[in-house]
C-alpha cells in the first residue's frame, strides 16, 4: 500500500513516521499549510519539516503556498472563532491532500493532525472521511494520540523548532490574550502561594488552560459541615496535600481529597490518557485519549470545586526535579508511583522534610478490596511490591516509618510481566483508603505516628 502523509509540522510527524514504519507502509510526505501565520512562522516550520524528511531519507512533496489572503477569506465566509474556524482549516489542508494523492496514484492518505491531544480529533477523522469519498481515494485511519509526549520529547532531544501556537493569526492572538490573563491571574496570587504553600504554576494543555470553571454550589459541603463541624471543615479547607502518580489509584485519592473539601493539591503525573487506562482511572475516558492526565484530571477536580486550588504538574518526578514541587510546603503527601526508584526518592524526600507521608502498595493482579489493608511498610507481608520497599530502604539505611495501604491478596497469575491486569473495584478503593488517611489524621489534629 502507498501512502501520503499530510504533515502539519515536523514535531508532530517525528512519532507518526515511527509509527508508519514499524507498520511496513511505504509512505511519502506532503506538505500544504496555507494556515501557517505570519510568514517568518511558516518558514520556520516548513523548513524544520524539510531537514526531518532529509534526516530520514524520506520523500516530501512541497506545495509551498504562503496562503493567507485566501485562508482569510475561507474563514470569512464562516465563523472566525472555533470550531467552526477550525473545521475550515482541516478541510482546506485535508482536501488538498486527498485530491493530490488521488492524483498521483496512492493507494490512500492521512494526516499528524491525528496525533495531536489539542485538536478536534473526531473533527479531523471526519474532514479526511468526506475527502476521501470525494476523490476516490482511501483514509487511514491512525489515533495517534498515544505517541504524542513520546514524539515531543524525540522532537525536543533533536532540536526541532518547536511552535508555541496552533498556526494561524488568530491562534497566535488568542495565545498571548492568554498569557496575559493568566499572568494576571498569578501576579495577585503568588505572594500568597510563597507564604502558604507550593507554587500553582502547571503545565497545562491548552483545553484546560482556557477552561473557565463554574461557582461553588453553595452547598456543596453541607453534609460534610454536618459530619465533621464547621471547624474542621475549614481545618481541610486549609489543608495541602501532593499527589504523585494520579493513575488507577492516585486519580481517585485526588477525586476524593477535593470532594471531602481539601483547599489545595498538587497532582503531579507525566503520562498520557490511553485505552486501556478507562477502565480503572478517574480522568480516562474516550474523549481524553492522548492527553496529559495530571492537566485533564485538574478540569476534573475544579468542576468538583472552582475553590480548589490545584496545580497540575505534566512531569515525571524524580529526585532530580524534586525541588520543583516544594515538598516541603505541603501538609501531607501520597505516594501512588509505580516505579521502585522514584517511589524509594519520595519517601527519602518527604520523610526529610518532615512531611506526613501515606503510600500505595501494588494493586495490580487483584479482585478484592476487601483484602487492602493498612499498616506500617515494616509490618507488611504477601505484597510483591511492599517486600521490595522494604529490601530499597533498608539498602538506603532508611530508619523512618509510614503508613501504607496495600493488600494481602495473592496476586492472580499473570502471562505478560509487563502489562499486569487491574480492576477499579480494587485500585479506587486504594485510593479512597489513602485520602482517608489524610483526612482522618487531619481530623484527629495531630501528625501520623505509628507504632
Amino acid at each position: 500500500m502507498s501512502l501520503l502523509l499530510h504533515c502539519c509540522c515536523a514535531p508532530c510527524s517525528v512519532a507518526c513516521v515511527n509509527s508508519l514504519k514499524n507498520e511496513n507502509i511505504d509512505f511519502n510526505l506532503f506538505w500544504f499549510n496555507p494556515n501557517i501565520h505570519g510568514f517568518a512562522e511558516y518558514k520556520l516550520r516548513r523548513d524544520c519539516l524539510k531537514d526531518f524528511a532529509d534526516t530520514e531519507n524520506l520523500n516530501l512533496t512541497l506545495i509551498d503556498e504562503y496562503g493567507l489572503n485566501d485562508f482569510l477569506k475561507e474563514v470569512s465566509h464562516g465563523n472566525s472563532l472555533p470550531p467552526v474556524r477550525c473545521e475550515i482549516c482541516y478541510r482546506i489542508r485535508l482536501e488538498k491532500a486527498a485530491s493530490f494523492a488521488a492524483r498521483e496514484g496512492y493507494d490512500s492518505f492521512t494526516t499528524t493532525l491525528l496525533i495531536s491531544p489539542y485538536q478536534n480529533h473526531e473533527a479531523i477523522k471526519d474532514a479526511c472521511e468526506d475527502a476521501a469519498k470525494k476523490y476516490n481515494v482511501e483514509f487511514l485511519y491512525r489515533d495517534f494520540r498515544p505517541l504524542f509526549r513520546e514524539g515531543q520529547a524525540k522532537a525536543r532531544s533533536g532540536n526541532f523548532y518547536m511552535q508555541k501556537y496552533c498556526g494561524c493569526i488568530f491562534s497566535e492572538e488568542e495565545k498571548h490574550i492568554g498569557k496575559i490573563s493568566r499572568q494576571g491571574a498569578k501576579s495577585t496570587e503568588n505572594a500568597k502561594e510563597d507564604k502558604e504553600g507550593f507554587s500553582s504554576s502547571s503545565s497545562l494543555s491548552s483545553s484546560s488552560a482556557s477552561f473557565v470553571p463554574p461557582r461553588l454550589c453553595e452547598k456543596s459541603f453541607d453534609r460534610t459541615s454536618l459530619l465533621v463541624g464547621e471547624e474542621n471543615l475549614k481545618k481541610l479547607s486549609k489543608t495541602s496535600v501532593l499527589v504523585f502518580g494520579v493513575g488507577g489509584v492516585g486519580s481517585w485519592a485526588a477525586e476524593a481529597l477535593v470532594r471531602c473539601g481539601i483547599g489545595k493539591i498538587g497532582i503531579i503525573d507525566n503520562d498520557v490518557v490511553c485505552a486501556s487506562n478507562i477502565n480503572r482511572q478517574v480522568e480516562a475516558t474516550s474523549l481524553t485519549i492522548g492527553q496529559p492526565k495530571a492537566s485533564i484530571l485538574k478540569r476534573r477536580l475544579l468542576e468538583i470545586n472552582p475553590e480548589c486550588d490545584i496545580t497540575a504538574w505534566d512531569e515525571l518526578f524524580c529526585r532530580e526535579n524534586a525541588g520543583r514541587f516544594n515538598i516541603e510546603k505541603a501538609d501531607y503527601v501520597i505516594d501512588a508511583i509505580d516505579s521502585l526508584t522514584h517511589k524509594l526518592d519520595l519517601i527519602e524526600i518527604t520523610t526529610a522534610a518532615d512531611v506526613t507521608l501515606f503510600s500505595s502498595m501494588g494493586m495490580a493482579l487483584k479482585t478484592d478490596p476487601a483484602k487492602i489493608q493498612i499498616e506500617s511498610i515494616w509490618k507488611t507481608d504477601v505484597c510483591p511490591l511492599a517486600r521490595l520497599m522494604r529490601q530499597g530502604l533498608r539498602k538506603r539505611d532508611f530508619r523512618g516509618d509510614f503508613k501504607v495501604v496495600y493488600s494481602v491478596e495473592q496476586p492472580a497469575k499473570c502471562e505478560k510481566a509487563r502489562n499486569f491486569g487491574s480492576i477499579v473495584t480494587v485500585t479506587a478503593s486504594a485510593g479512597l483508603m489513602l485520602a482517608s488517611l489524610v483526612i482522618q489524621d487531619i481530623l484527629n489534629n495531630s501528625q501520623t505516628e505509628i507504632k
